[in-house]
């Protein structure tokens, strides 16, 4: 199975410890119609449907996710996250279809701050200390 990744999931330290599986074939790839926030009071992000038709989403998309990958990451994803299937776009590829954690219509508007979130702040801000307290416990 195709996995869409959005956030911590991108630093590949986080990638190889949460899903045990380093070298896995993967590519850049965007989201059309999504949004990307901050969760509130955290320090990682949340994509949610967006009414905005211009909006996306960059991540990467791993191929052939083994389910015991999937399961170790549905553990590591907190509850209000849905896996759902999406189709992000694949430069030379095309559109693929994949599984991403999507914030649901009915739990975002609790948890979604106004704040964005990208992985150059978060890496230059709040990797240390994530790593820490999610990994080195």
């Amino acid at each position: 199975m195709n996995v869409f990744v959005y956030g911590t999931l991108l630093v590949p330290k986080i990638w190889e410890a949460v899903t045990l599986t380093p070298g896995l074939v993967s590519h850049p790839a965007t989201l059309a119609g999504y949004e990307i926030r901050r969760v509130s009071d955290a320090v990682y992000p949340v994509i949610f449907a967006s009414s905005d038709s211009q909006s996306s989403v960059p991540g990467r998309v791993f191929l052939e996710v083994a389910d015991s990958a999937l399961q170790r990451l549905d553990r590591y994803e907190d509850s209000f996250y849905d896996r759902l299937e999406v189709f992000p776009q694949v430069p030379e590829i095309g559109q693929v279809a994949a599984q991403a954690y999507v914030a649901g219509e009915e739990t975002y508007p609790g948890i979604v701050s106004e704040d964005t979130w990208t992985l150059a702040e978060f890496e230059r801000h709040d990797l240390a200390d994530f790593w820490d307290r999610v990994f080195a416990g």
